[in-house]
C-alpha cells in the first residue's frame, strides 16, 4: 500500500464522482483507503462508494471545512500508516499512472507537497501553481496547453507558492505542522489559502508530468449559471482580496487584484450594480479582512 488516503467532498455529482471512484480503483499504486465527504446525503453516494469511509454533512459547509473533516478521519482510522493525504475535487479524472509519479516527484524534490498540472475538457491548461521563480510564472502564461508548459518548463519538479485544490498532494509531517483546510471560507480561495500556509512552512513543488483533467458537469438552466458564477466570482474576489493583504504567506497575490476585478466587470457588465458588489468584495476581504463566509454573496 502506499500510506495515501483519498479525501473528496461532493454535492451532487452522483456521475461525476463514480467516474473518480472508479479512477481511484484503477491507480497502478494502491490507496491505503479514501473518505468521501457527502454535503448532500440521501443515500446514494453511501451506496456508491462502499469501501470507503463516508461522511455526510446535510449544512453543506464548503469543500475547505469537508476536507478538513474528511483529514481528520482519514488520520484517526488510519493512524500511524498515513503517508500522504491525496484532496481531490469530485469532478477530476485521474489516469492511473498520476498518483506514482506524484509520490516519485515529491520524493525526488524532497517536498512537503505536490501539485500537477489541470487541464479542461478540450485538452487546454485549465489551471496550474504560481511558480515560484517569476520568469517561470511569465513562461505558463504564455502556454495554451500542457504539453507546451511542460516543453518550456521541463519536467522536473519546481517550486510553487500556492496551487488550487482539485488535485493536491500533502505529506502527513506538514499536515501535522500547519492543520487543515479552513472551514470559514464558503467557496473559492480556501485550497489557496491552504497551499499558501504549506508553502511558507515547508516545499511545495509542482510537475508537468501529472496531467489532470477537470471537468465539471456541463450548466443545464442559463440563468441557474450565471447566478451561481455571480456568487462564486463574488467570494473569489473577496477571498483574493484577504489573501493579498491578511496572509503572511501571500507574497505577489495582490499583483493579480486588477485583473481579476477587471474579469468581473467584462463578465457581469458595467453598471453601478456590479460596481457597488465589487467595491463590497474589496472592502470585505482587503479592509475588513475576512473571507467570505455564508449570506454574503446574493445578488
Amino acid at each position: 500500500m502506499s500510506g495515501v488516503v483519498a479525501v473528496v467532498v461532493t454535492h451532487r455529482r452522483p456521475a461525476e464522482l463514480r467516474r473518480l471512484l472508479d479512477c481511484l480503483k484503477n491507480s497502478q499504486v494502491p490507496l491505503l483507503g479514501a473518505v468521501v465527504i457527502d454535503h448532500a446525503p440521501d443515500g446514494s453516494v453511501r451506496e456508491m462508494a462502499k469501501g470507503c469511509l463516508v461522511l455526510e454533512n446535510s449544512a453543506n459547509p464548503g469543500p475547505g471545512a469537508g476536507w478538513a473533516n474528511g483529514a481528520r478521519a482519514a488520520l484517526e482510522k488510519w493512524r500511524d500508516r498515513v503517508r500522504a493525504l491525496w484532496y481531490l475535487d469530485d469532478d477530476v479524472v485521474v489516469p492511473p499512472d498520476a498518483l506514482g509519479t506524484l509520490l516519485d516527484d515529491m520524493d525526488r524534490a524532497g517536498a512537503d507537497a505536490i501539485a500537477p498540472l489541470l487541464e479542461d475538457d478540450g485538452g487546454r491548461l485549465w489551471a496550474f501553481p504560481e511558480p515560484v521563480e517569476a520568469s517561470q510564472r511569465q513562461v505558463i502564461r504564455t502556454c495554451l496547453t500542457p504539453a507546451a508548459a511542460a516543453d518550456a518548463l521541463g519536467m522536473a519538479p519546481l517550486p510553487c507558492c500556492w496551487a488550487t485544490g482539485a488535485c493536491f498532494l500533502v505529506g502527513r509531517a506538514i499536515t501535522e505542522q500547519v492543520g487543515f483546510h479552513r472551514a470559514d471560507f464558503r467557496i473559492l480561495g480556501e485550497d489557496l489559502e491552504y497551499s499558501m500556509r504549506i508553502a511558507g512552512a515547508g516545499r511545495e513543488v509542482f510537475t508537468c508530468r501529472v496531467v489532470i483533467p477537470h471537468l465539471p458537469p456541463p450548466a443545464t438552466d442559463p440563468q441557474a449559471a450565471r447566478q451561481a458564477d455571480w456568487r462564486k466570482f463574488s467570494a473569489l474576489l473577496q477571498n483574493l482580496s484577504y489573501l493579498s493583504f491578511h496572509h503572511p504567506a501571500s507574497r505577489h497575490m495582490w499583483t493579480y487584484l486588477p485583473g481579476n476585478f477587471r474579469r468581473f466587470f467584462r463578465t457581469h457588465g458595467w453598471n453601478a450594480q456590479v460596481l457597488r458588489a465589487a467595491v463590497a468584495c474589496f472592502w470585505r476581504g482587503a479592509v475588513q479582512g475576512r473571507p467570505a463566509g455564508f449570506g454574503e454573496l446574493r445578488r
